[in-house]
């Protein structure tokens, strides 16, 4: 690293290779700050050279959040602080080291309620002004599937680079299965996933509460099913009237697509999206599927997404019926068919597209000749 003497002090700093000449303006400053100009005299202003005025695009420095840049990189905006430091990690920075992956899917679930249940809210508790405190409608059906499609792509954003964002037991089994995502790793995974869920949920449900009151029709009134009731807001529940076959088969299929889609971006024998781009592929997966296959089931694909709510409207009043409305569907329909729907989707891929040996079904057979076509 480049080095350079301050010339007031003497004490050597570290510089970017373009920033000696910035150094030296910014001690003009302090000094100035210090005092060891006259308190009545203004300070002079210095021209600036051309190539500061102009630099070349190659020399512009980086700037955060806009650019990410390393935590060891000095810049006018940015100190490195304790970046080159040798010493011991804190306590703390140790935990966060152990649990990194699980933090990442925790908070990256909570990125999917925090937007999908608030934008149910915000459409269905305001969009009936006989029974609101407001006197609007507040959106529609396909503000809640961009809002839910919003949701999934910050929260690739968020844990994609930590943990591979899968936020979703249905994307973490799947992976497990077909893509050597480690057995151990899974338990973990899903409980930072549903607690994630859980606490934005709960969230979301303090900001309506009042709403919700509103609605219901008093403070103390909780509903799951009912021509009031506002816990479809959170969780989901099948149409009124489906047989459950259907709903079975409406997750299934759904959370199939899913997976299929999920495999096909990070397939880098497809055509992969750019590095941090896939966020974008996943916004325009849940809303095309939110679009035309939400309205049987509320497209759950994603048992973390349902229980979650389904907890925290426990804790808030809502009943057991938040567990055993239509034959415990939150156990056969989120659980049983969205995982049974992944794997599913996952064999399909691999069976007919997917090429590398890193799948069960491109397993090397043993003792055959490697020339051999079949």
């Amino acid at each position: 690293m480049m080095t350079s003497q301050a010339e007031d002090d003497g004490i050597t700093t570290p510089l970017l290779p373009q920033n000696a000449e910035r150094r030296q303006r910014n001690s003009a400053r302090s000094s100035w700050r210090s005092g060891s100009h006259s308190s009545l005299a203004p300070p002079q202003l210095r021209r600036s050279s051309t190539r500061e005025v102009h630099p070349p695009h190659n020399e512009v420095e980086p700037v955060l959040p806009a650019t990410a840049i390393p935590a060891e990189q000095e810049t006018r905006l940015h100190s490195a602080n304790w970046a080159c430091s040798d010493e011991e990690p804190n306590t703390w920075a140790q935990i966060r080291h152990n649990w990194r992956e699980e933090f990442a899917e925790c908070f990256g679930t909570f990125m999917i309620l925090i937007f999908g249940p608030a934008v149910e809210c915000q459409v269905s508790l305001h969009n009936h002004p006989a029974t609101s405190s407001h006197e609007f409608t507040f959106g529609n059906y396909l503000q809640c599937r961009f809002a839910w499609a919003v949701g999934v792509a910050m929260a690739v954003w968020v844990a994609g680079g930590v943990s591979g964002g899968h936020c979703n037991p249905t994307i973490t089994v799947a992976l497990a299965i077909f893509r050597g995502f480690p057995a151990r790793k899974v338990p973990s995974y899903i409980i930072a996933q549903v607690l994630g869920a859980t606490l934005a949920s709960l969230l979301v449900y303090a900001n309506y509460a009042h709403s919700i009151s509103l609605y219901e029709g008093g403070d103390h009134v909780r509903t799951v099913v009912g021509p009031h009731a506002t816990a479809g807001l959170f969780f989901t529940l099948p149409a009124a009237g489906l047989p459950y076959i259907n709903a079975f088969y409406t997750e299934f299929l759904a959370s199939a697509v899913l997976v299929m889609i999920v495999l096909a971006v990070s397939d880098k024998g497809n055509l992969a999206p750019p590095r941090g781009t896939m966020p974008f592929a996943m916004f325009l997966a849940l809303l095309g599927i939110g679009s035309a296959l939400g309205v049987n089931t509320g497209y759950a694909m994603n048992a973390a997404r349902d229980t979650g709510p389904r907890i925290a409207l426990s804790i808030a009043g809502y009943g057991k019926d938040v567990w055993l409305h239509d034959g415990l569907y939150w156990l056969w329909a989120p659980w049983g068919a969205a995982t049974i729907g992944g794997v599913v989707g996952a064999l399909v891929y691999d069976a007919f597209i997917y090429t590398g040996r890193d799948s069960p079904l491109n397993k090397p057979r043993r003792g055959g000749n490697k020339d051999t076509p079949f």
